[in-house]
């Protein structure tokens, strides 16, 4: 095992000759990228629905005399300087260049997104948001603001479009309206909660459809359909610049897709915004 090698290479040197119980606890590891500093193994062993016993050899297999070790690289490998990233140096400006980086990282995360992202799938997600009778828009943590931004846009062209979660509501309580006539648009590009995988896994069994935008590197499981976005970073932190195009350039097409419709309540949008501002108006004369 190099120095040089991140837990996650690791993993998938072993993967495929892991036993099925330690695949399992691979899948949840590599779920938890730049964020495994935040988990103790008794954590991840229940998660992924294996013994503590299992995870020691788990570990041991990769190398590591123990998870505290594992954690102790995997943190030393998310924040050293590496060549690729160069993530201090970009950070305390003594990389020259630091502004050309950062966008040359952006472009190649954008590119290498929509290049490896297979087109049906796209097409697909974006004929389901059209169609859906209801519309449930789903981040926790970082990817809420992500979650947000799409809701705001489907909101404009589609009149039923619900987000999870609901400052002071229960998920449960909104979430018993699902129907098979829907689709959930989730959001975990670092780390996956165990909320988003409840709604998740709840709709899957609902019948409803359900696309997960995530990292590049996301393990698929179940009947989610995952659209793989790449985040590198070129400094400190990951980049969104992927996730928003691809949200972007869906909800542009689902506005397409239902045509008129959706000009039509923009237009009923865009109506109220001025006669509710022509009110203020006369009333702050």
């Amino acid at each position: 095992m190099s120095q040089e090698d991140s837990l996650d290479q690791i993993i998938m040197r072993h993967y495929d000759r892991l036993p099925r119980a330690e695949r399992q606890l691979a899948d949840v590891v590599l779920g938890k990228a730049g964020n495994l500093h935040e988990y103790k193994a008794h954590e991840l062993a229940q998660e992924a629905q294996v013994s503590k016993a299992t995870a020691a050899r788990f570990f041991s297999r990769l190398g590591y005399s123990s998870f505290r070790v594992a954690k102790h690289r995997s943190m030393h490998q998310e924040f050293r300087i590496a060549p690729a990233s160069a993530k201090f140096d970009a950070l305390a400006n003594k990389v020259p260049h630091a502004h050309d980086l950062h966008l040359s990282t952006d472009i190649q995360n954008l590119r290498h997104t929509f290049e490896t992202l297979p087109q049906e799938r796209v097409t697909d997600c974006i004929n389901a948001l059209s169609g859906a009778e209801k519309l449930w828009v789903v981040g926790f943590e970082d990817d809420f603001a992500l979650a947000h931004y799409a809701r705001a846009l489907l909101i404009r062209v589609k009149p039923d479009v619900r987000f999870l979660p609901l400052s002071g509501f229960s998920v449960p309580e909104e979430f018993a309206s699902i129907t098979p006539r829907d689709v959930i648009l989730g959001f975990g590009i670092r780390r996956r909660t165990s909320s988003l995988r409840r709604i998740l896994g709840s709709g899957c069994d609902a019948g409803a459809q359900v696309y997960l935008v995530c990292g590049e590197h996301t393990e698929e499981q179940g009947a989610i359909t995952y659209l793989h976005c790449r985040t590198r970073g070129a400094s400190l932190f990951d980049s969104m610049t992927a996730p928003v195009s691809l949200v972007s350039h869906m909800c542009s097409a689902v506005a397409a897709n239902l045509g008129e419709p959706a000009i039509e309540r923009m237009h009923r949008i865009e109506s109220l915004h001025s006669v509710w501002n022509s009110e203020d108006e006369r009333r702050t004369k």
